[in-house]
């Protein structure tokens, strides 16, 4: 039957659905120690990117490989993150406490907040990509997302309705949502992002590129 063919597109879904479970696994592994939360997200998304690309990368070895590769910057980036973050947390507090005389304070941080998003959906992605320092990628992630505003809408709601659904459901829907999660959630999600990732990525490759020519055309 067509349908147990090795290249049928039951097989092939299949296929795709064990390597997002399987890299699910070990992205969840690595994260547990929480301050290797940032090269798991890194190597999650260089094997996803992969992935969403056609290619056929080997997606244990590929995860652990890249997690290696970027251990030192991605850490030092998710670190400066999560401080900024924390003092984000901490301020929203304190403007909750200021009542209606903390608005500005509360539209500043809701500001910072967005911008703070921003960076999170693109950070890894680009730090799994190009080499750069981690000031650079931060900046190319900030303007990135805002350039690309319309994706990135569709960036966060990709994470952003799943976490509505399993907060503000049912306790039954709740529990299924955290299976889902643990089950093949998180590289679902990335798969799904790194579609788009893959698409603005080759834009300004291209971009790079005919700037490189043009370049090279001025110095004949």
């Amino acid at each position: 039957m067509k349908l147990f063919r090795i290249d049928s597109p039951f097989n092939e879904a299949m296929s795709r659905m064990f390597d997002l479970v399987a890299l699910n696994l070990v992205f969840l592994l690595c994260c547990v120690p929480i301050v290797t939360i940032g090269a798991s997200c890194t190597a999650l998304h260089v094997v996803t990117m992969r992935l969403a690309a056609g290619d056929e990368p080997q997606v244990v070895k590929g995860f652990f490989r890249a997690f290696k590769s970027n251990f030192g910057q991605a850490t030092l980036t998710w670190l400066l993150l999560l401080v900024a973050g924390g003092f984000l947390y901490v301020d929203s507090l304190i403007a909750a406490q200021m009542g209606t005389g903390g608005l500005p304070m509360k539209l500043l941080l809701g500001v910072f907040g967005i911008l703070y998003l921003f960076i999170l959906l693109y950070i890894f992605q680009i730090q799994g990509r190009y080499r750069n320092t981690v000031r650079r990628n931060l900046q190319n992630a900030l303007l990135m997302a805002v350039r690309q505003l319309p994706k990135t809408v569709i960036l966060a709601a990709t994470v952003i309705l799943p976490v509505l659904v399993a907060v503000y459901g049912p306790t039954a829907v709740f529990a299924l949502c955290i299976v889902a999660f643990l089950v093949g959630g998180c590289s679902l999600i990335a798969w799904i992002q790194d579609r788009i990732m893959v698409k603005i990525f080759s834009y300004y490759d291209e971009m790079a590129e005919d700037a490189s020519d043009r370049s090279g055309d001025l110095s004949e």
